[in-house]
This record gives C-alpha cells, sequence and structure tokens, in this order.
C-alpha cells in the first residue's frame, strides 16, 4: 500500500488534530483514558460534549454510506481517531460508533439500520457491550443467559461480567442463547440490541483497586426485549459477532496515545538531569525508548494495513488479532518504561515533583487489561495460528 496521503487527507487529518487540541482544553482534571469518561460525572459530561461537538460536524458517520447520513472513507474515520487517541479526547462511543454501526451496516436490516443508527450519528444514544459472562469469557460460545421467545417478545435471563461503561450507557447490544438444545454451542446465539433502563435490569459496579469505576456486572432477571430488536437471524449471533470483533481491534487511538506518551517521555529525559547531566544522555534510556517508538512505528504500520484491507474489503480475522496483540503488549512496555523511568516520583500526584500527576503508576496498574480484554492474547494468538497460518488446532 501507499503510505502517503493526498493533500486533501493531509488537510482534513489536520483539521481532526486542530479541533481535539481545542477540545482538549476542557478536558477535566485528572482525566485520563477510557476510565476517565466513565468513572466521574466531569468526564462523561465531557465526553458527550465533545460527541455533539463531532456530531455536529458529521464526525460521528464517517464512512457510512450517504444514505445512512454518512460522510467521507473509513480512511478520514482512521484520522479522526488517530487525533482522538494523541489528544485523548473521548466523545467518539467506542461501543456505537466503533463497533455496533459498522455491524449494522454489514448485517443489520434496513429497518433496523433506519432505526438506530441516527442516534448514533447524532452522539444522543451510548452503548455498552453485553457478552462476558462470569463462566464465559474467552470461551465467549459457552455463555448462557437464556432469551426464551413469547409472542413478540424474547425474556432474557442471565448475568453478564466485565461490562466497560454499563452504568452510563443508554443502550446496549447483548448475545443471549435462544436455542439451548443446539447441536454446537456457536449455534442457538442470538444479537440483540435493548434499552438498559428496562425494566428487570440491575447494574453493580466492579472497582479498581483505587476506586476506580469502569467495569461491572449486569444482571437480566425477566427482561422483556421485542423480538425486532435482533441483528441479523436468530441463532444466527456467533456470525454477527465475528463480524463485529473485526471492526473493535484497529487500536489507532491507543497506537496514538502511545506516540504522544512517548514524545512525553523523550522531553522529559531531555530536560531532566541527574549528576549533571540529562537523562537523554543515558545509553540504556535512549536504547529503550529508540526499540519503543520503532515498536510503536510496526504497530501503526500494520494498523493502516488493516484500514486498507477493511476498506477494500478484504479484512482477515487473523490481522485484526496481531494488532490486538502487539499494540496491547506495547502499551505494557511503555507504561513499564514510564514506571522504571520516574521511579519513586512516578507514584507523587499532587505534588510539583509529580511530572505526570500519577499517570505511568496508574496506567502501569491497568496495562494488563489490554492483554484480556476483547479476547485474550492468548486466544488471539491461537487464531493467528489456525487462520493465518495454517497450523493445526490441539487434539
Amino acid at each position: 500500500m501507499d503510505f502517503r496521503l493526498t493533500e486533501e487527507q493531509t488537510k482534513l487529518r489536520k483539521q481532526f488534530f486542530d479541533v481535539c487540541k481545542e477540545l482538549a482544553t476542557r478536558r477535566p482534571p485528572s482525566f485520563a483514558g477510557l476510565e476517565g469518561a466513565y468513572d466521574t460525572d466531569e468526564g462523561w459530561n465531557y465526553h458527550l460534549g465533545c460527541a455533539r461537538e463531532f456530531a455536529s460536524r458529521k464526525w460521528l458517520s464517517l464512512g457510512w454510506p450517504a444514505e445512512y447520513g454518512g460522510q467521507g472513507t473509513i480512511m478520514d474515520k482512521v484520522f479522526l481517531s488517530e487525533a482522538t487517541g494523541y489528544y485523548d479526547v473521548p466523545g467518539v462511543d467506542i461501543f456505537g460508533v466503533d463497533m455496533l454501526a459498522p455491524t449494522l451496516l454489514a448485517a443489520g436490516s434496513d429497518e433496523i439500520r433506519k432505526e438506530y443508527l441516527p442516534s448514533i450519528a447524532s452522539g444522543e444514544r451510548m452503548w455498552c457491550e453485553l457478552w462476558s459472562e462470569p463462566n464465559a469469557g474467552s470461551d465467549l460460545a459457552g455463555l448462557t443467559t437464556s432469551a426464551v421467545r413469547k409472542g413478540d417478545e424474547y425474556i432474557i435471563n442471565g448475568q453478564k461480567i466485565w461490562s466497560t461503561g454499563a452504568h452510563r450507557a443508554h443502550w446496549a447490544f447483548a448475545l443471549v442463547r435462544t436455542d439451548p438444545h443446539a447441536d454446537k454451542k456457536q449455534k442457538g446465539i442470538t444479537f440483540i440490541l435493548f434499552d438498559m433502563k428496562t425494566p428487570g435490569v440491575t447494574v453493580n459496579p466492579i472497582l479498581y483497586m483505587d476506586g476506580g469505576h469502569l467495569y461491572n456486572e449486569v444482571f437480566l432477571d425477566d427482561v422483556r426485549v421485542p423480538v425486532k430488536n435482533i441483528v441479523g437471524e436468530e441463532g444466527q449471533g456467533w456470525a454477527v459477532t465475528q463480524t463485529l470483533a473485526n471492526f473493535e481491534r484497529s487500536s489507532l487511538g491507543a497506537i496514538m496515545a502511545m506516540h504522544r506518551q512517548i514524545e512525553e517521555l523523550v522531553k522529559y529525559c531531555n530536560e531532566t538531569k541527574v549528576k549533571g547531566q540529562p537523562l537523554a544522555k543515558d545509553q540504556l534510556i535512549r536504547s529503550r525508548l529508540a526499540q519503543l517508538a520503532c515498536d510503536l512505528w510496526a504497530a501503526h504500520s500494520l494498523a493502516y494495513k488493516i484500514v486498507d484491507a477493511q476498506s477494500r474489503h478484504q479484512l482477515a480475522a487473523f490481522d485484526a488479532s496481531a494488532v490486538k496483540v502487539l499494540s496491547g503488549e506495547l502499551q505494557a512496555r511503555v507504561a513499564q518504561f514510564g514506571t522504571d523511568l520516574l521511579g519513586p516520583y512516578g507514584q507523587v500526584k499532587y505534588s510539583r515533583w509529580s511530572p505526570f500527576e500519577g499517570f505511568f503508576e496508574k496506567w502501569y496498574q491497568q496495562s494488563f487489561i489490554l492483554n484480556v480484554a476483547m479476547g485474550t492474547n492468548e486466544i488471539q494468538r491461537n487464531i493467528i495460528a489456525w487462520y493465518g497460518l495454517g497450523l493445526p488446532r490441539m487434539k
């Protein structure tokens, strides 16, 4: 592929970055990453405000067909993702805009697209994903949440867990089992949408050790959902799931966030002296920074390759798995390096001795999540081996 941007693309990409740079000035104190949008009321309101700003420019529907209010190309959406990631600006609902919308366009009926896409494009409806269960995480096909059809409704019972932002979301997309007697566990699963305010939906927080609130467990007790809310065909939700999973894993926002982090670490090394010499003169530090930068550009190139393949409808599942593994493990290494570099000062949050307000210490604690969420890296390596390299499955 040709990595050079056209003059028009360069101009548009700059516009995305300029707008996000300005939005970043409105960021609440101590706001950082995905948790920043969901943890506090201030962060959530900032997220909604950014969403409204993007919606007013029709940036939440980039790459959609014009008949559903879309404009631009998938590459334009990539530029926006790079800008929001670099400046740590929320506003693009990862579940609604990045995951559900392209899935509806790929697998939803015209009726369901017209019902749900407008509220995603306007930033008025935020979503969460109800997939994992206490006994069905990496083995998602083992889910047991049941949906029994009665007339024009499903009655849903079960429990979901590790549901990001469920305490804030307006609606959810969920996987439920509509045929418990299917001959294979991947069969009989249905992909369905419902309002989080539906009677019978209970959300309980799962807090981080530091009290941060991103994850939740969700109990579904006799939740009645219209049959018309299914995406695809009844019992064929597994195929819809695979479509959605590939849209979830391009990782460009996270990659650009790492670019910014490395730039800030380089600046810190140039400005901070130990025994009269800048840290940037230390050969070990220079070597570790250089290796991280090289690996980061490799991840960036792979992400661009995936977007290019996706734009030509040639995306392979193992491509998305590869960038998910590479970017997730790289984020953990960047966080570890930042923590090592700062030492005890990295654990201080509110002091003149705290150059990053404890960011790297906190990010180091959380970075392992990236190797577990969205399918563990062990599962992703299996996908790469089986579908990418053609290796045999273990018996």
